[in-house]
C-alpha cells in the first residue's frame, strides 16, 4: 500500500496551497487510522476513502464526511477483530490456526490438570475451562444423550450424574485439537467475509449476497467434497451391497432438485388440506431494522453505504430475527392460535437476511396473527417507520380479549395506516385463491434460494437466478443460516423414513409386470377414507408418502394440528457411542407404539473406492496351496490379470473348503469386498507381505436378536439394553483419546473416577 498508495485527482489538490495542506494532513491521519488493520483491508478502505475525499472536497471543499466514513468503518472492523483474543495474523492460514488449536487445547488441558490437583469438582473444573472458549465467543455444545436412570439412584443422584456427564463431554471437546481447529476455521472465515461486507465487497453491482472470494472458496470446497465423495463407497458387510457416497448424496435431499421438489410437495399439501378445512392463508415478509444493513438501494437502483449501519454480521442479524420469532410464536401459543406453513430465509443484496413466511390459520385468527407479527417485528426502531407504541396500543385495544377478534367498532383506517407505514419492515398480503395459489406465492422464493429453477431474473441481485442461486446457497453455508423451516404439521423425518420402506408384494408384482411390458406403472389412487378403512395406520402413512401426497400424510398422522405425542407414528433410535464417549442416538426406523419397522440396516461401513481393474490384477487366486480352514485361515495366492479368473478361482477355493458361495459372491470377493456368509463367517482377500491371502474367519453373529432392545420377529419396542461399559468407563476412554497423555491427566481421572 505504501509504494502504490492511491491519490486524489491532481486537479483537485492543486487548486490551492490550502487544499494541498488539507490532503497532506488528511492522508497522514487516514494512514494512521488503517495501520491497525490487516493489509488487504487497509488497502481497500484507504482506496475507498480517497475516492470519497475527492468527491466531498470537490463538492464542498470539506473532507469531514469522508473522515467520518473512514473512522466509522475502521471502528466496525476493529470491533469485529476484538472477538479474537489474539492478533488476527495468527489466524491467517491453516498452519497458524492448527498451531493455535494445539496451544488452546493444551491450555484447557493444563486448567483441567490444575483443577484436579486442587481437588475441584468436575463441574468446577469445567466452568474454569470454559473461560477460554468464552473469550473467543465459542459455545461448547454437546448432543442430546440417552442417559437412563439406574434403579438404585435417587432423582438428585441421577440429575447430578447427568450434569457430570455433560460436563465431561464439554471437557473432552475443549481438550480436543480438532474441536478448536474447526471453531477457529469457521470464525476466521466469517470474520473475513464480515470485513468484506463492511468494506462494500458484498452488494448489488459488486458481488451480491457473497463476496467473490467467499464464492470462489465455497465452490472450491463443494468441488473438493464431490471429488472426495466420488472416491468413497458405503459397503454393507452383511448384504454385500455397495454404493458410492456421491450417488447416495445425489439421491437425498442434499440434491438441489430433490430438495426443491420435496419442499414444493409439502407446501402444496399444506395448501390442499388447508382449503379442505376452510383455513385461510397469509404471506408475510419481515426484515431487520435499517441499522443491520451495511448498504441500501436508492430509487435509481444504485447502492449506497448506510450511515446507520451498526456493524452486525448476517449471523447476528439472523439471531435477532430468530429471537423475535420465538417471542411471537410464544405469544400466539398463549392465545391458543395455531399456524402451519413455511418460513424461507434469504439474503438482501448486502447479505442481510430477511424472511418470507406463508402460513395457514383459521379465518377468525387472521387479524390477531397479523397484529402479533407486526407488533413484535417492529418493536426495535419504530421511529424510523414513523409509528409509535401508541399506534400499536390502539391496534391492540381493538381486539376482544376473549375471542381474539377485532371489534366491529374498530377504526380500520387507522390500523391500515399503521400497516402501510411499517411495510418496509413488515408486510402482509392475504392469499386470494382466485388470483393464484398460495404455493405459487412462495414457489419463487423456494426456487431462487436453491437452484433458480424457472426463475429468470433475480431482481435483488440484478442477474440470472440460476447463477445467483449459487451465491445464495454459499451465503447460507458461510454463515450457518437455515434457509427453510416447516412450521406445524407432522415431522418430515417420518415422511422420509416411510419413503424408504419397501412396497407391498402386490405393488411390487404390478410394477414388475409393467416394467416387463415396457409400460409406466400407474399407481391406483385411493382416498384417505378408503385406505383408512382397509389398511393399518402405518401402511396408510406409507402409501401417502410413497405417492407423494403430503395432505394425505397429514391426515394419516392425525390431522393438521395434532400434537406430536398424539401422532400414530414416531421415530425410533438406537443408542450408540460417539468419539467423545457419549451415549447418543442413531435413527433406526418407525414405530406405531405396537409395531416397529426398521428402515436403516446395520453393517454399513465407509471406505475408499477401489478400481476394479486394479483389484482384479492384484487379487487373483491360484488353484494351488489349498489348506484346511480354521476359525481364521489364510490362503496365499498369486497375482493374475484376469478378474474372471480371479472370480472363478475364489469360487473353486471356497467350494473345495466347504465354504460354498455363489458366483456373484465370489465376484464381490474378487473386487475386494468383505463378505458375510449365512453361517456367520467373513470372507475377504487380504494383501500381505507374502502375497494375497484369502481369509475366512468365524464371526459372532450380532444380528440374531436384532440391535439391542428390539425383538426382530415381533419388532415390538422394549426397554433399551444397558451399554456394556459404564458411563464413567466410556468417558474415561473419550478423555484418553483426545487428551494429552500426561501423568497429571491420569491423576485427575483417577481422582474423579474414585468419586472425588
Amino acid at each position: 500500500m505504501h509504494n502504490n498508495r492511491p491519490q486524489p485527482n491532481s486537479t483537485i489538490i492543486e487548486v490551492s496551497a490550502g487544499r494541498k495542506a488539507l490532503w497532506r494532513d488528511d492522508s497522514k491521519w487516514a494512514q494512521n487510522i488503517v495501520a491497525t488493520l490487516p493489509g488487504d483491508l487497509a488497502a481497500s478502505l484507504y482506496t475507498q476513502y480517497v475516492a470519497r475525499w475527492e468527491k466531498y472536497v470537490a463538492k464542498s471543499g470539506q473532507s469531514r464526511s469522508a473522515n467520518i466514513w473512514l473512522r466509522n468503518h475502521q471502528t466496525m472492523i476493529t470491533s469485529a477483530m476484538a472477538q479474537f483474543p489474539v492478533h488476527i495474523e495468527n489466524l491467517r492460514n491453516e498452519v497458524k490456526r492448527s498451531k493455535l488449536a494445539i496451544d488452546l487445547s493444551a491450555q484447557c488441558h493444563n486448567v483441567m490438570v490444575a483443577g484436579s490437583e486442587a481437588g475441584a469438582t468436575i463441574e468446577e473444573v469445567r466452568d474454569e475451562m470454559q473461560q477460554l472458549p468464552k473469550q473467543w465467543g465459542f459455545r461448547v455444545a454437546v448432543p442430546a444423550q440417552t442417559i437412563a436412570q439406574e434403579k438404585s439412584e435417587s432423582r438428585d443422584e441421577y440429575q447430578q450424574r447427568v450434569a457430570e456427564t455433560v460436563a465431561l463431554g464439554q471437557m473432552a471437546r475443549m481438550i480436543s485439537e480438532d474441536w478448536w481447529a474447526r471453531k477457529l476455521e469457521i470464525a476466521y472465515r466469517r470474520f473475513c467475509e464480515h470485513c468484506r461486507i463492511i468494506a462494500g465487497k458484498v452488494r448489488k453491482g459488486v458481488s451480491a449476497y457473497l463476496s467473490r472470494i467467499a464464492l470462489r472458496d465455497y465452490c472450491d470446497r463443494k468441488l473438493a467434497n464431490q471429488k472426495a465423495l466420488a472416491q468413497m463407497v458405503a459397503r454393507n458387510e452383511i448384504t454385500g451391497e455397495e454404493i458410492t457416497l456421491l450417488e447416495a448424496v445425489q439421491a437425498s435431499v442434499s440434491n438441489p432438485e430433490i430438495r426443491r421438489h420435496e419442499l414444493m410437495v409439502r407446501m402444496r399439501g399444506f395448501e390442499d388440506i388447508a382449503q379442505e378445512q376452510g383455513l385461510v392463508g397469509g404471506f408475510f415478509t419481515v426484515t431487520a431494522p435499517s441499522r443491520y444493513h451495511a448498504f441500501i438501494k436508492g430509487k435509481n437502483g444504485k447502492t449506497y453505504s448506510n450511515k446507520k449501519y451498526n456493524g452486525a454480521n448476517p449471523k447476528q442479524t439472523s439471531a435477532y430475527l430468530g429471537k423475535v420469532w420465538a417471542r411471537a410464536r410464544a405469544k400466539l401459543n398463549r392465545f391458543d392460535v395455531p399456524i402451519i406453513g413455511f418460513r424461507v430465509c434469504e439474503p438482501h443484496h448486502d447479505a442481510t437476511p430477511h424472511w418470507h413466511m406463508l402460513f395457514f390459520f383459521k379465518p377468525e385468527h387472521e387479524q390477531i396473527v397479523r397484529f402479533v407479527f407486526a407488533d413484535y417485528f417492529t418493536r426495535q426502531g419504530r421511529e424510523e417507520l414513523r409509528v409509535s407504541n401508541f399506534d400499536f396500543g390502539y391496534w391492540a385495544s381493538c381486539f376482544d380479549k376473549e375471542t381474539r377478534q377485532l371489534s366491529p367498532l374498530s377504526d380500520m383506517s387507522l390500523i391500515e395506516q399503521t400497516a402501510k407505514r411499517i411495510s418496509p419492515r413488515f408486510d402482509y398480503k392475504a392469499i386470494d385463491p382466485e388470483r393464484g395459489s398460495a404455493t405459487g406465492y412462495i414457489a419463487k422464493y423456494i426456487s431462487k434460494n436453491i437452484d433458480g429453477f424457472k426463475v429468470e431474473e433475480d431482481e435483488e441481485a440484478g442477474g440470472a437466478a440460476n447463477i445467483t442461486a449459487q451465491s445464495v446457497t454459499g451465503w447460507a453455508s458461510e454463515w450457518g443460516i437455515r434457509q427453510f423451516q416447516q412450521v406445524g404439521g407432522p415431522p418430515v423425518s417420518v415422511w422420509r423414513e416411510l419413503r424408504r420402506m419397501e412396497q407391498d408384494e402386490l405393488t411390487k408384482a404390478n410394477m414388475a409386470t409393467a416394467k416387463a411390458c415396457g409400460q409406466k406403472y400407474e399407481r391406483e389412487v385411493k382416498s384417505y377414507i378408503e385406505l383408512k378403512a382397509t389398511k393399518p395406520a402405518i401402511e396408510v402413512a406409507r402409501i401417502a408418502a410413497d405417492s407423494g401426497s403430503w395432505s394425505m400424510f397429514i391426515e394419516a398422522m392425525g390431522g393438521l394440528f395434532c400434537p406430536r405425542k398424539s401422532q400414530p407414528l414416531s421415530l425410533v433410535y438406537k443408542p450408540m457411542e460417539n468419539k467423545y464417549g457419549e451415549c447418543v442416538t442413531k435413527l433406526k426406523g418407525l414405530t406405531t407404539k405396537s409395531v416397529t419397522m426398521i428402515t436403516r440396516a446395520d453393517g454399513w461401513v465407509i471406505g475408499k473406492k477401489r478400481s476394479e481393474s486394479a483389484v482384479a490384477s492384484a487379487l487373483a487366486v491360484s488353484d494351488d496351496n489349498r489348506v484346511s480352514w480354521s476359525s481364521v485361515n489364510n490362503c496365499t495366492v498369486e497375482v493374475d490379470s484376469s478378474h474372471n479368473e480371479t472370480k472363478q478361482t475364489v469360487f473353486d477355493h471356497l467350494q473345495h473348503s466347504d465354504n460354498g458361495v455363489d458366483m456373484g459372491t465370489a465376484a464381490a470377493i474378487a473386487r475386494g469386498d468383505k463378505i458375510t456368509t449365512a453361517d456367520g463367517k467373513q470372507i475377504w482377500l487380504d494383501k500381505t507381505a507374502i502375497g494375497m491371502q484369502l481369509r475366512v474367519s468365524a464371526m459372532v453373529e450380532e444380528y440374531e436378536s436384532g440391535w439391542p432392545g428390539w425383538d426382530c420377529e415381533e419388532m415390538a419396542p422394549t426397554e433399551p439394553a444397558a451399554p456394556e461399559k459404564s458411563y464413567k468407563d466410556k468417558l474415561r476412554d473419550a478423555l484418553q483419546n483426545v487428551a494429552l497423555k500426561t501423568d497429571a491427566l491420569e491423576k485427575f481421572q483417577h481422582q474423579y473416577w474414585q468419586g472425588n
